[in-house]
C-alpha cells in the first residue's frame, strides 16, 4: 500500500492560489481543494478552523505577490513610471487576483483602499525623489495618477482592451507630465524638474 502523502500549510495555499487564479476566491472550497490535492478535507481542517480562514491567508499571499510585482525593477528603486506599468501588468497576467483586490467591496477611505500592500510610503518618497514634491504633495499626486492607472488596469483585467508596452508607456507618460505641468503651475515643483523630465523624454531615458 503506497505511503500516505503529507499535506502541508504550503501546500494547502499553493492550490487555493491555483484554484483562485482560475476561476475566483468564490470558487474555493473545501471539497474542491481537497479534491486538487487528492486528500480528504481533513488536512485543511486541522490547519484551518474553517474556510474563511484559508480565504484570508490566500488573500495574504495575493496581497504579497502583489507587491512584489508592483516594486519589481532593474535598478534599486523603481521609478514611479515603473510602479504604473507593473500595476498595469499584474493585472493584465493576473486578472482574478487584480479583480479581487481592487474590485471588491471593501467600504475603505480612499487612501487605506490604494495602500491595501503598505507599499504606499515607498511611492510617495520615489514621487519625492523624482519631483521635488513634499510628501503630503505626493501623496495627492499619487491619488490622481492612481485613478488614471487603475482604470486602464480595470481594461486589461477584464480583457476589454489589449494594451503593448508601447502604448503603456506612452499612455502613463502623457499623464505623469499633465499632471508635473499643473503641479509647477501650482508652485509645488520647481520648473527646472519639468524641462529636465522633458529632455529625459526625448532622449528616451525616463
Amino acid at each position: 500500500m503506497p505511503a500516505r502523502k503529507k499535506i502541508e500549510k504550503e501546500n494547502i495555499i499553493d492550490t487555493c492560489l491555483k484554484i483562485t487564479r482560475r476561476e475566483g476566491i468564490d470558487a474555493l472550497n473545501a471539497r474542491k481543494v481537497a479534491k486538487a490535492l487528492g486528500c480528504s478535507t481533513q488536512p485543511l481542517f486541522y490547519y484551518y478552523e474553517n474556510m474563511d480562514e484559508i480565504k484570508n491567508e490566500v488573500l495574504q499571499e495575493i496581497s504579497k505577490l502583489f507587491n512584489q510585482a508592483l516594486l519589481k525593477s532593474n535598478y534599486d528603486r523603481p521609478a514611479y513610471k515603473d510602479i504604473g506599468v507593473n500595476y498595469i501588468r499584474f493585472a493584465s497576467n493576473e486578472p482574478e487576483f487584480f479583480k479581487i483586490m481592487f474590485q471588491s467591496k471593501m467600504n475603505k477611505e480612499m487612501f487605506d483602499f490604494i495602500d491595501l500592500t503598505g507599499s504606499s510610503l515607498q511611492i510617495f518618497e520615489t514621487i519625492s525623489k523624482q519631483t521635488g514634491l513634499s510628501l503630503e504633495n505626493a501623496k495627492q499626486f499619487h491619488l490622481r495618477m492612481w485613478l488614471y492607472v487603475n482604470g486602464i488596469a480595470s481594461l486589461a483585467a477584464h480583457q476589454t482592451i489589449e494594451f503593448s508596452d508601447d502604448e503603456i508607456d506612452y499612455l502613463l507618460k502623457e499623464q505623469y507630465m499633465s499632471l508635473l505641468i499643473y503641479e509647477v503651475k501650482k508652485g509645488n515643483v520647481k520648473e527646472e524638474i519639468l524641462v529636465q523630465l522633458i529632455k529625459k523624454n526625448r532622449e528616451g531615458k525616463e
